[in-house]
């Protein structure tokens, strides 16, 4: 154990020259001190500006130093705000001061004059190992400000002051970058985590607060959906060290008293195709209905590199979870299955309990076959190819409901793949309860398709529909994702998952430290794990074989043993109480959960092979409208009344709502014609969303009109009259009435110009909202969604560049090592949002990507830059309609493909 040592580096002449630090002195004033009984020393250089710089922040210090002795350098400016008018003396009068005076306080009370802090001082501050004198060099983006020699000494009193300071610009940097973070922010929160425990410093507030907030409803949800707010939750109270290593010893708590769903009527003589007649009642089911459907998904979410969310925008980090579960199936496509696929296959579904891709769902793919013989030989003729090519899988046949099923394996479950077959239906699953299941319907006839709710779902969108895909998520599913058994693996798994990415940066730090490697007691005792790191209630542990980490029971993170086949007989006390928590909620709150279906369909657009129209039409029913509460109230009854808009407005929405504010139900709409709007930052504050309001050529009405306005006191909001039925009222807006319409625009032509083409007509269909955008391609408001896009990418590209500059500076790791470190913690590789590739700069001294074009993101978006979704998206309408026992909602999109 070293010696505590303590620096402090004061009086470092310095000027700025093109924002680079140059030293003027080489004389360096140092107070050094030790004290025994920490491995770590701490220093802080710090470096006044004669000439206070004006703006935002400048390019971070950088410390190194020749023997690897600097550990967790953090850079933090010293800045100071510039005094507002309003905080100076009054000058005397004369030479127009005090107009000026006057004039500067204006502005700041109308929000023209935004506050501004200057930099006055410069800050490197780092922990050390040992206690003898070391040489450090300070620098600003690769250049040299120079070398000084730090003598430590002995002074506790002004260690805990220099310790808390570094401390605090440690973990507030670690926020900020948590904050902006588009990936699993697991090594900022490892490392404060780590160092609170090492160096005895109280863990942040920002830390602490996640651990213990969210009500038991909302905690469920995030959950479920795998909100990222959950799993860091999870990791965070893993790395503090905070979880409970109680052993189980209660029975499992109940399930949520639920309701019996509230169905209709629906003939017993329902169609339903055969493939649902084998799918079990508490599975999802996503049917494609034949090959050719299928490889249409297949090659659209190719496009976007196998994840469809790419269509949207660019994430952070490469999601392999489709890609995952084909390898662990032994499901891929190849052009010979492309070619026979149509003459085996006749109907197809992808069908589990849950879609935990990314940790590792319940789930499989069911055939019905046109040829049962040769697709069975396909299957099987894969399978036996990846047993002899691949030692660590292996091929058996096992016995399951009393039928012989064909099991392909590997220890960790990179490979689990059951092959079941009932007649002319074969099911490839990754569950084994999936597939006993499976047989056990097709012997009982208890299946999907037998459930009534299932039937409904057919009568509302019957197959003749001739859907591409149809999703059905059953109220047995749904439900079954809140049984108990479910949601507390599924709690267990982050904790497993935590503890993986923890041993990979357990390891990372020692080898930074002690530059060697220790195994798990090792780093538990030396303090790089948590004191309580592998006890867990459940007797599931973490092991290591080489470089690979692997959970005792649930195998290799990704492919984590599916839920579905996780027998759990007992929990823990924490465990029964956050569930009962749970189940009451859901009992009071939610009883009944209602099924959702939605159906895709393709259309083709004429003279446009290029470009196809996707038809969505989804439902939750039956639905209980009571238990969403307001949400559920503030819509009127459906009405075929619909609002006509002028033809130039691109985006286009209306709503019939009903509140008491308003009055009687009332069409309330919005047009906006094509313009580049103002950016988003300009609607920050009162004054700024005024300003930024004025700006947007659109308007905003309702009919019939509701009063609202002309209920204020004094006669606001009926204004000045300025022509017929047109008033001006206060701040320039500009109201029209005709004893029918009420419309608002700050805009008088625009108003004038729109007034003629609005109108209430009556429609076809019924519905609640409506909406339409427009074609933006070649619109002025496709340039100002591209920026917006291109400045969230930018924001997350730069994240990304600042996590792989502080994984290769906290952890000294060498930037040919970091992809690799990022893989062992994340389970992911780090992308570029912006498509670029990520680069260690050898000539600023830290990562960059070469979409930046230089040593940081353009400030708006280049020439070249199209944002994912403006690359396919042509335009789009839509309704949602809720009646008394259904949400019905319908979208027609058009998209363009790239080839």
């Amino acid at each position: 154990m070293h010696s505590k040592s303590i620096i402090t580096a004061l009086a470092i002449s310095c000027c700025l020259v093109s924002c680079c630090l140059v030293s003027a002195a080489s004389a360096v004033d140092i107070l050094a001190n030790a004290a025994s009984g920490t491995p770590y020393g701490v220093a802080t250089v710090e470096i006044p500006i004669a000439a206070p710089i004006v703006g935002g922040p400048l390019p971070p210090l950088e410390v190194r130093d020749a023997d690897g002795r600097i550990l967790y350098p953090i850079a933090n400016d010293i800045r100071v705000k510039i005094p507002r008018p309003s905080d100076q003396p009054v000058p005397p009068p004369g030479r127009g001061r005090l107009l000026g005076r006057i004039g500067n306080l204006v502005r700041e009370l109308t929000g023209d004059q935004p506050d501004l802090e200057q930099t006055v001082a410069r800050r490197v501050s780092f922990l050390f190992r040992g206690s003898s004198p070391l040489t450090i060099t300070v620098s600003e983006s690769g250049r040299e400000v120079g070398s000084y020699e730090v003598v430590p000494a002995v002074d506790p009193i002004t260690r805990t002051q220099l310790l808390g300071q570094w401390w605090d610009g440690f973990h507030q940097a670690a926020k900020r970058q948590i904050d902006a973070a588009d990936y699993p922010p697991w090594v900022e929160n490892y490392l404060v985590a780590m160092l609170s425990g090492r160096l005895g410093m109280p863990l942040p507030d920002w830390y602490v607060a996640q651990i213990n907030d969210d009500d038991p409803l909302t905690d469920t949800m995030k959950l479920l959906a795998g909100a990222s707010g959950t799993d860091q939750q999870m990791f965070r109270r893993a790395a503090g060290g905070t979880t409970s290593p109680t052993p189980t010893t209660l029975p499992l708590p109940a399930a949520p008293a639920w309701n019996p769903p509230r169905l209709p009527a629906v003939p017993v003589t329902a169609n339903v195709e055969p493939l649902a007649e084998h799918v079990p009642p508490e599975c999802f089911y996503i049917r494609y209905g034949s090959f050719e459907n299928y490889l249409w998904f297949r090659d659209l979410s190719d496009e976007y590199g196998g994840d469809l969310s790419r269509m949207i925008t660019l994430h952070g980090f490469k999601n392999e979870n489709a890609a995952r579960v084909e390898r662990q199936l032994n499901l891929k496509t190849t052009q010979l299955s492309r070619m026979l696929g149509p003459t085996v296959i006749e109907d197809q579904a992808l069908v589990g309990r849950d879609l935990f891709l990314s940790d590792g769902a319940t789930i499989g793919v069911m055939f019905k076959a046109k040829n049962a013989f040769l697709l069975r030989s396909s299957l099987v003729n894969d399978r036996t190819k990846l047993a002899n090519d691949d030692p660590s899988v292996n091929l058996v046949d096992i016995t399951i409901a009393g039928k012989q099923v064909s099991l392909l394996s590997s220890s960790d479950h990179r490979v689990r793949s059951f092959l079941a077959e009932d007649g002319e239906y074969l099911f490839v699953a990754n569950s084994e309860t999936l597939v006993r299941r499976f047989l056990e319907v097709g012997q009982s006839g208890k299946s999907l398709a037998a459930t009534e709710s299932f039937r409904l779902a057919r009568q509302l969108m019957p197959i003749e529909r001739n859907d591409t895909i149809f999703t059905y998520f059953s109220p047995q599913m749904l439900q079954g994702l809140v049984d108990p058994q479910y949601l507390i693996e599924l709690r267990r798994r982050l904790h497993a998952s935590a503890d993986i990415s923890m041993i990979s940066l357990a390891r990372l730090a020692a080898k930074a430290e002690t530059n060697s490697a220790a195994g798990i007691d090792g780093l538990v005792d030396i303090g790089f794990l948590p004191k309580v790191f592998g006890q867990r209630g459940d007797g599931s542990g973490i092991i290591t074989v080489g470089d690979r980490v692997v959970d005792t029971a649930r195998g290799s993170r990704g492919t984590f043993l599916p839920i579905a086949d996780v027998m759990i007989e007992s929990v823990t006390q924490e465990e029964a109480d956050w569930y009962i928590s749970i189940a009451r909620e859901y009992s009071d709150r939610f009883p009944q959960i209602d099924p959702i279906m939605i159906g895709v369909q393709r259309e083709a657009i004429p003279d446009q092979s290029n470009r196809e129209r996707l038809i969505v039409h989804a439902e939750i029913a039956p639905m209980v409208p009571e238990k969403y509460g307001k949400y559920a109230q503030q819509l009127g009854p459906p009405t075929k009344v619909a609002i006509q808009f002028a033809p130039d407005d691109i985006v286009a929405v209306q709503a019939h709502v009903a509140s008491e504010k308003i009055g009687p139900p009332t069409h309330l709409f919005a047009g906006i014609k094509d313009s580049h709007p103002p950016q988003l930052d300009d609607f920050d504050g009162i004054l700024g969303s005024y300003r930024s309001l004025k700006q947007l050529p659109g308007y905003l009405g309702a009919w019939p009109q509701p009063g609202t306005l002309d209920r204020l006191p004094l006669g606001l909001g009926r204004g000045t009259p300025v022509g017929p039925g047109m008033n001006r009222l206060i701040g320039g807006l500009y109201r029209y009435t005709d004893g029918g319409y009420s419309v608002l625009s700050f805009q008088p032509e625009i108003l004038q110009a729109s007034l003629p083409h609005i109108n209430a007509i009556e429609v076809d269909d019924t519905a609640q909202v409506r909406f339409r955008i427009g074609n933006l391609a070649g619109s002025q408001l496709e340039g100002w969604v591209n920026e917006q896009l291109y400045q969230r990418a930018a924001e997350s590209s730069r994240a990304g560049a600042n996590f792989l500059s502080m994984l290769s500076r906290q952890l000294q790791i060498d930037p040919d090592d970091v992809p690799d470190a990022v893989y062992s913690v994340l389970g992911n590789h780090l992308v570029d949002p912006l498509g670029g590739r990520y680069e260690y700069s050898d000539r600023v001294g830290r990562w960059t990507s070469t979409a930046w074009g230089a040593d940081d993101t353009p400030l708006q978006a280049p020439p070249n830059y199209v944002a994912p979704i403006m690359k396919w998206f042509r335009g789009a309408e839509g309704t949602l309609t809720q009646y008394s026992d259904r949400l019905v909602a319908d979208a027609a999109i058009v998209i363009e493909h790239s080839q």
